[in-house]
């Protein structure tokens, strides 16, 4: 496990820095890839929250589909949850001149229906790989979608069209700079909330939010390994997610 130092982090001395690099990157036209990539080497800070300490890029569903990326957020007895986020790039356009849907908001929003489809058709796999008390796709409490691209839009026309573009699909749809405000805002604690009698330096480690997500077969290999609990995923399997667990440097 990495030798943490809590108080760097715990006492965000790390936001304004990793704030410029970030808006330097949006500032650049790059492929999607590049902030594909980048987002995975800093999953902790862009993509978890207090109850996430766990981000996995790139997850295959069977050989046609693949996500970018998916969070697991404990949802304590409520069951673990899910949600599955698609990225474009930051200048992708969302509507046409014309006030059309562009082609590449187009294939976001078709990818949203295409997980949905897969997912429904295969539970069993579900149960493996994404283990929670609820299954349901439609009109979900346990998996949700999110499209991130482009920025923010300052049409009042334009984000109407996307709201309910959002609802008819069932996703949430945000701009890349939703993401600078999430860091902006959030605050970093230095425990994750695991059940009483847990060891304090655990509880220590898994808040450490420097981690980068896992990989696809990292992912399967450690849902092989073992039967993975569908609820309080953290307090049951911290251990095995500590030792998995890669860091970026800090």
């Amino acid at each position: 496990m990495e030798n943490i130092n809590h108080s760097k982090w715990y006492g965000r001395e790390f936001k304004s820095q990793k704030i410029q690099e970030w808006e330097n990157l949006l500032s650049k036209n790059l492929l999607e890839n590049n902030y594909q990539t980048y987002l995975t080497e800093n999953a902790g800070i862009f993509l978890s929250d207090d109850d996430c300490h766990l981000v996995i890029s790139k997850l295959k569903l069977g050989s046609e589909l693949e996500t970018d990326f998916i969070t697991l957020s404990d949802g304590f007895s409520n069951g673990n949850i899910f949600e599955f986020i698609e990225i474009k790039q930051p200048s992708a356009k969302l509507f046409t001149e014309k006030g059309l849907m562009t082609a590449e908001f187009n294939r976001a929003t078709q990818q949203i229906r295409d997980w949905k489809r897969w997912l429904m058709d295969n539970r069993n796999w579900m149960g493996k790989y994404l283990p929670t008390v609820n299954t349901r796709i439609s009109n979900p409490t346990h998996f949700k979608f999110k499209i991130i691209i482009g920025r923010r839009l300052s049409n009042h026309y334009e984000v109407e069209k996307r709201n309910q573009i959002a609802e008819e699909i069932g996703a949430e749809i945000r701009s890349f700079d939703y993401l600078t405000d999430k860091i902006k805002r959030r605050e970093f604690y230095p425990i994750a909330w695991l059940r009483d009698g847990t060891p304090g330096h655990y509880e220590k480690e898994l808040a450490n939010p420097f981690y980068k997500a896992f990989t696809d077969s990292e992912w399967k290999k450690f849902c092989n390994s073992q039967k993975v609990a569908s609820s309080h995923f953290y307090s049951d399997h911290f251990e095995e997610v500590l030792k998995m667990r890669e860091y970026s440097s800090y």
